[in-house]
């Protein structure tokens, strides 16, 4: 496990840190994490294991690998203690986000027998290629309007406007493009989160119409791409974006279409009350399996004793 301590957050790892002057020993599975729990009204955790890259639906020796990596993750965060982050002690409900849908099926599953999921919505996950965006054309803005990052003193209207929670202080440290009309309102307004999305992308009612939604996200993606955020922490130059979109959201569909993004697979956002979980899980493994023999031994697992399964005809009875 690496446990990296930041001033609110942590990243952890089910393989360890390498030695001094060698490379991690990264096993072909694995689990990563992020987390912020002082996030209290926000997304919290992103988490990754290379079995999501395999053709979905996972075989069930897969799923059955990913739902203890899962398991496991739930229970470290649950035991870990920043006592120096904001509100600490942290709630027990744990904000899991954007999750491929072989993760969210491992959660499915752990929660089925402890009152089910107390909180999902399913987005459509949109790949976009920034590094093509500099040369597609746009739509000239209106005469008078302007175009520069989100003014903090109109912070204001992009919180009331919001369906999902925002806080003030993460949108600072966000990356955003505004479009401000002639008065200097902010008319439009697209930000990038903290995992590299493009988070956020929204236009006033009465200023819809005139392609602004397209022109302040193609901005942004630029600006993104050349670094033109790296006061606020963001390198940039990575190719790609990343966008979650509402399932049935027409109007957010067409703006990724018109910079040239796919829709890949379906993305979740999910609560966990970790109260519900013990400090305990069991996994029976056939003898000889060395592959989940392995992965058991990277988890920390112990063998306890064997077990066996019996097959009855009840016919006979």
């Amino acid at each position: 496990r690496i446990i990296c301590p930041l001033d609110t957050a942590c990243f952890a790892a089910t393989f360890p840190p390498p030695s001094s002057g060698s490379s991690a020993l990264v096993p072909e599975i694995y689990t990563i994490l992020f987390s912020d729990r002082s996030r209290h009204d926000e997304s919290q955790i992103w988490i990754f294991n290379p079995l999501i890259s395999r053709p979905f639906p996972l075989s069930s020796s897969d799923q059955d690998i990913l739902t203890s990596h899962v398991h496991v993750a739930i229970l470290y965060l649950k035991e870990t203690e920043i006592p120096e982050a904001p509100g600490w002690p942290f709630k027990q409900r744990l904000k899991f986000s954007c999750l491929h849908e072989s993760i969210t099926n491992s959660l499915s599953q752990l929660l089925e027998t402890r009152g089910g999921i107390p909180y999902i919505t399913v987005w459509n996950f949109w790949i976009v290629r920034t590094s093509a965006l500099s040369s597609k054309p746009r739509r000239p803005l209106p005469e008078g309007y302007t175009v520069g990052r989100v003014p903090e003193d109109q912070l204001d209207i992009v919180i009331s406007t919001s369906a999902i929670p925002r806080v003030p202080a993460t949108l600072k440290l966000q990356a955003n493009v505004g479009i401000m009309d002639p008065e200097g309102l902010l008319a439009a307004w697209g930000y990038i989160g903290i995992d590299g999305s493009l988070a956020t992308l929204y236009v006033l009612p009465e200023y819809r119409g005139k392609g602004l939604a397209t022109h302040v996200a193609v901005e942004l993606l630029i600006r993104f791409e050349n670094g033109g955020f790296s006061d606020l922490g963001y390198a940039g130059n990575t190719g790609y974006v990343h966008s979650d979109v509402k399932v049935g959201n027409k109007e957010s569909e067409g703006v990724m279409k018109s910079l040239g993004g796919t829709a890949e697979w379906t993305s979740s956002y999910l609560h966990v009350d970790s109260d519900r979980f013990s400090g305990f899980v069991h996994s029976m493994v056939a003898d000889g399996n060395q592959g989940s023999e392995g992965v058991m031994k990277s988890l920390g697992g112990t063998v306890e004793g064997q077990v066996g399964k019996v097959y009855l005809d009840v016919d006979r009875f």
